[in-house]
């Protein structure tokens, strides 16, 4: 199967697809550009975004935790990834922004961080959703058909 740039993710009041998709990395590069030192405006490339929400990120004890002294990713680039990446989700950008708005400004950083990484993750390097479990395998000829008995009239019947 492969890999994909959309991932399902839990967020706000449910459950969202989310995808960085050509249009959205498009966006996403411009507004988490910066000025040089001419005072130019520059493009900051998805994989310098992506490099900087992981930096500061690491796994402990199997969960996934913040080391702020590593951290580069700006609490901006964070919210533009959630936002984009709700878009790209296939959502309307007015219900993205009120969503961002409930969801993310108003909660602690380390949220849209992991949030962000999520969803960068899978733009970048793909994503393969958890295999269901498979039903187990029915006998080649279907369901065993049932015997039928014959009926009798009575109890005592031959």
């Amino acid at each position: 199967m492969p890999l994909d740039p959309r991932i399902d993710l839990d967020f706000a009041d449910g459950t969202y697809t989310f995808a960085l998709l050509l249009p959205q990395i498009i966006e996403l590069e411009d507004a988490c550009g910066y000025r040089d030192h001419d005072g130019n405006r520059r493009k900051r490339g998805i994989v310098a975004v992506y490099s900087d929400v992981l930096a500061g990120l690491g796994i402990q004890d199997g969960q996934l935790v913040a080391f702020p002294t590593g951290g580069k990713a700006s609490a901006s680039d964070c919210r533009e990834v959630v936002r984009l990446g709700l878009i790209g989700g296939g959502m309307r950008p007015a219900e993205a922004v009120r969503l961002v708005g409930l969801y993310v400004d108003a909660r602690p950083i380390i949220e849209r961080w992991t949030l962000a990484a999520a969803i960068l993750r899978a733009a970048i390097e793909g994503y393969e959703p958890p295999k269901k479990d498979q039903p187990a395998e029915k006998p080649a000829g279907g369901a065993p058909k049932k015997r039928r008995t014959p009926r009798r009239s009575s109890p005592t019947a031959g």
